[in-house]
């Protein structure tokens, strides 16, 4: 036997023994203690008033009002905060046609914070008594529709939801808003020489014979040119190849002339 060998005894050991096994024991219990505390803070929360949605607030809509943002969003009241899904929540809120971006906030603990851009409206198309909201990316909404039209937008007649629309959409951009607040309706009247033909009503009673290929390229000197009228001659601008103006006495002194024919 080695000489340097210490031998402990079983009665020194046992009470060694018997502080691992006293905070092994403790040790579970804590745990034990902790997961039933956990358990029923959780019932506590699912329980109470905070675990489920109070308060949605709605910023950034001018076109919509709030309560349609929280009908596109799908939360309601009540709802319990902890299952709703921001990003979800947000690709919900942007399948209305209106609304160009969306972010949803969750604050304190049971508000939700719906912040919005809407797609502009640009313009309107009458249609039996009604009007139809035209977006500045080119859509018309065909499945809302308003009494009367906000403000002095622009009314495009005989528009439809296609490339012609987007395309006119894209010019009618490009012009100042000096131009902008001269045009009263924009009319779709093709031709077989020209699709894209377009008639212009403007507020100084004055018509514009125009094309959307070159349209905000020609309609940008409007101003100018009707400047360059006589006072109170009043007529149609044809902006289609170059710029020539038609007074209404000589339509109308033309048209009987050819009447007589």
């Amino acid at each position: 036997m080695a000489k340097n060998k210490k031998v402990v005894s079983i009665e020194n050991r046992i009470p060694e023994l018997k502080k691992y096994r006293k905070k092994k024991l403790v040790r579970q219990l804590v745990l034990l203690i902790g997961f039933f505390t956990l358990l029923i803070l959780i019932t506590l929360y699912f329980l109470s008033p905070l675990s489920k949605v109070g308060t949605i607030y709605v910023t950034g809509n001018r076109e919509l009002t709030e309560q349609e943002v929280r009908t596109a969003s799908g939360i309601e009241k009540g709802d319990y905060v902890i299952a709703i899904n921001n990003r979800n929540t947000v690709s919900e809120i942007k399948k209305n046609p209106l609304i160009k971006k969306a972010t949803v906030t969750k604050r304190g603990f049971n508000e939700i914070e719906i912040s919005i851009t809407e797609y502009k409206t640009i313009g309107y198309e009458p249609k039996n008594g009604f009007y139809y909201d035209i977006l500045e990316n080119g859509k018309l909404l065909t499945d809302s529709s308003r009494k009367f039209p906000i403000g002095n937008r622009v009314l495009f007649v005989r528009f439809k939801n296609g490339e012609l629309l987007t395309k006119m959409v894209k010019e009618w951009q490009k012009l100042p808003s000096e131009v902008q607040s001269a045009v009263s309706e924009i009319h779709l009247e093709p031709k077989k020489s020209d699709p894209e033909h377009l008639l212009l009503y403007m507020n100084d009673g004055n018509q514009v014979s125009a094309t959307i290929e070159s349209f905000s390229e020609k309609m940008i000197y409007y101003p100018s040119i009707a400047a360059q009228l006589n006072p109170g001659q009043k007529g149609v601008i044809d902006l289609e190849v170059g710029a020539y103006f038609e007074s209404y006495y000589k339509q109308n002194q033309s048209e009987k002339a050819n009447k007589k024919k």
